[in-house]
């Protein structure tokens, strides 16, 4: 059976414990006249029902942040295979019967796009009975992507299915720019590639309009990597020609959500300019109505490479390898040097006995524009240091603090 219902404004406004805590009294609209969300939501990229993927960890983590007010759960249909979307269904269906929550009081975000896993079969199934989906990249033999219509709304029904709902509050397209990759690979022109990108998205644009007026969806956007980017990046995606492809679709749209990373070290959102778009990111989406939602807070792609911006979970005597050694020390350097700039630029009190998660964590959800952060929260404690993070004081001068703790790594100093 179905859970029915959908998050609205109002609906996200009360209170569905006699417990309330930061997370529900610290709410932001999602987007324009949309529904409140806790300035933290609950990411779920690594989260599913095997122990492989953190249960029963996970699930304990995950019924807990719900619990304690966190409203807003961003999964996608590749998660895990779809493990991510059926725990979360099932938590909430759980936490619905037993009274605790209602339907319309949290936000569920998906995305499609990706075709691995058992979407992968399907996908290739379909091609060898003659009735292959348009538009599908193929990166690999365990990876494809499409952006056809159809496929996209398969997609939507099956995550509806694993999630138990009958409405799904966001759906977002999940990173397009692999389209944009492909014709890259193949030598296509750059403005050729991102006209046929655009006119590709218009289409799916079209279907999902037909998802909300059926029903199925209440808003649709983008999750892009590279959404912001400067034009010179031949895969970047423009938040002002999204806003007009969904324009031509309909003058009332529900295109409504975009996500991206954005960490002290992936900047493009807030502050790079490009030529398509006059403003930044997040300033264009303020203006717009639009709401943003960022992920990958503590993980921070440079140079084909992860950078961890958190403190290291290892001890130096659990570590026998030399190259691990090294690795721990380096990112124990690292750790330091970015506490020490934090707590140089942020003069807000009550900062000062504040680690670096929560300091990471609290630059970016006061910066203006901004919906929610995602985070990752697969144990329990992570929950916790995620809500004492929102029960910090605001940061009036978060943007300036990040640009500034940008300025100063050494790494992009050595680059210009």
């Amino acid at each position: 059976m179905s859970l029915n219902g959908f998050a609205s404004a109002e609906s996200t406004m009360r209170s569905s414990s006699p417990r309330q805590g930061v997370f529900h009294e610290r709410r932001r609209a999602l987007y324009e006249n949309g529904p409140l969300v806790s300035l933290i939501g609950f990411g779920s990229y690594r989260i599913g029902l095997s122990p492989g993927l953190g249960h029963p960890h996970c699930r304990e983590a995950l019924e807990y942040a719900l619990r304690r007010g966190v409203n807003l759960l961003d999964t996608s249909a590749n998660y895990g295979n779809g493990q991510s979307e059926l725990l979360i269904g099932q938590t909430l269906a759980k936490l619905v019967t037993e009274g605790h929550l209602t339907r319309d009081a949290v936000v569920l975000v998906s995305k499609a796009g990706y075709a691995q896993g058992n979407t992968l079969e399907l996908v290739q199934q379909r091609e060898r009975d003659g009735q292959a989906f348009e538009s599908v990249f193929k990166f690999g033999s365990d990876l494809w992507y499409s952006l056809d219509p159809e496929f996209i709304l398969d997609q939507l029904s099956r995550t509806r299915a694993r999630l138990g709902i009958e409405c799904l509050d966001v759906l977002l397209i999940h990173n397009p720019e692999y389209m944009l990759k492909a014709y890259e690979h193949n030598n296509i022109p750059v403005d050729q590639a991102r006209s046929e990108f655009y006119n590709q998205l218009e289409k799916c644009f079209a279907a999902l309009e037909q998802a909300v007026a059926a029903g199925h969806i209440r808003a649709y956007g983008v999750s892009s990597n590279t959404l912001g980017a400067t034009t010179d990046d031949p895969t970047s995606v423009s938040l002002q020609r999204l806003l007009d492809t969904a324009k031509r679709v309909s003058a009332q749209n529900s295109f409504k959500v975009v996500q991206c990373p954005l960490n002290w070290i992936e900047v493009n959102p807030i502050a790079v300019e490009s030529a398509d778009d006059q403003d930044n990111t997040l300033t264009l989406a303020r203006n717009n109505g639009i709401g943003v939602l960022v992920n990958r807070p503590f993980n921070a792609m440079h140079e084909g490479g992860l950078i961890r911006l958190t403190r290291p979970t290892v001890d130096a005597d659990q570590v026998v390898d030399e190259e691990q050694r090294k690795g721990l020390q380096n990112w124990s350097r690292l750790s330091n040097d970015l506490e020490r700039m934090a707590r140089e630029y942020i003069s807000t009190p009550g900062y000062e006995e504040a680690p670096l998660s929560q300091l990471v964590l609290s630059t970016l959800m006061w910066q203006p524009g901004l919906s929610s952060v995602l985070c990752g929260m697969r144990r329990k404690n992570y929950v916790v240091d995620a809500e004492q993070a929102a029960a910090l004081p605001m940061l009036v001068n978060a943007d300036q603090v990040i640009a500034q703790i940008y300025q100063d790594l050494e790494f992009h100093k050595a680059e210009n």
